[in-house]
Order: structure tokens, then sequence, then C-alpha cells
């Protein structure tokens, strides 16, 4: 996948991460609760304590991950606050893309 010049990388903390199993379970969720996309980068700081995720912010236009949305009223309450996260506002659609765990927010 080749990302955006405009893309700006930065680390979150996550916790502990064991293994790269783990950091794929964690870091997307993560990264998707601030309105930002995991890279597939992360590295452990403290070690058995503290790890980070690579996170990176969306370029305008972009759907933002916004973990779990369950309904239109749920979107209203998550989705302006990770668009504007971003520099963007949301255009109010919204879409599930793994059922009971992710959704993303359409922002420009």
């Amino acid at each position: 996948m080749s990302l955006p010049a405009s893309a700006q990388t930065y680390n979150v903390e996550a916790g502990p991460i064991w293994n790269n199993g783990d950091a794929q379970a964690k870091c997307p969720r993560v990264c998707g609760g601030l309105g930002a996309r995991w890279n597939g980068q992360w590295h452990t700081t403290v070690q058995g304590q503290i790890s980070v995720c690579a996170c990176e912010k969306a370029s305008p236009g972009r759907e933002i991950q916004a973990g779990p949305i369950w309904n239109n009223a749920d979107a209203q309450g998550k989705c302006p606050g990770i668009c504007f996260g971003n520099g963007l506002s949301w255009s109010g659609q919204w879409r599930t893309t793994v059922q009971g765990r992710m959704s993303v927010c359409d922002c420009r």
C-alpha cells in the first residue's frame, strides 16, 4: 500500500504488546480511536510494560477508522470528533467494515 506524502506518522502508547499478532489486534483499535490509521509498525519502549503503535493521520477526503459504530446516533457522537481531530469535517456518512469491531467515518 502506498501512502500519501501528506500522511503524518506519530507513536501512540498501547500498553504492553507481546508479539506481532498482539499488535495486529491492538494497534488498529488504538490508532482508530484517535481517528488515525495504523501503518503496521510498532515497537516496545519499556519491556513488558509499554509498547507504541505507529499511527498516521488521514489525508483529506478519506474514510477514517472509528472502532465499532452501532447505529446512526452512535456515528453522530463519534464521527464529528474523529474527523475534526484530523482537520476535516464529517460528511454525515459512515459504514461498518468489520461487523462489531470496526467502522469508518467519511471525512472531508
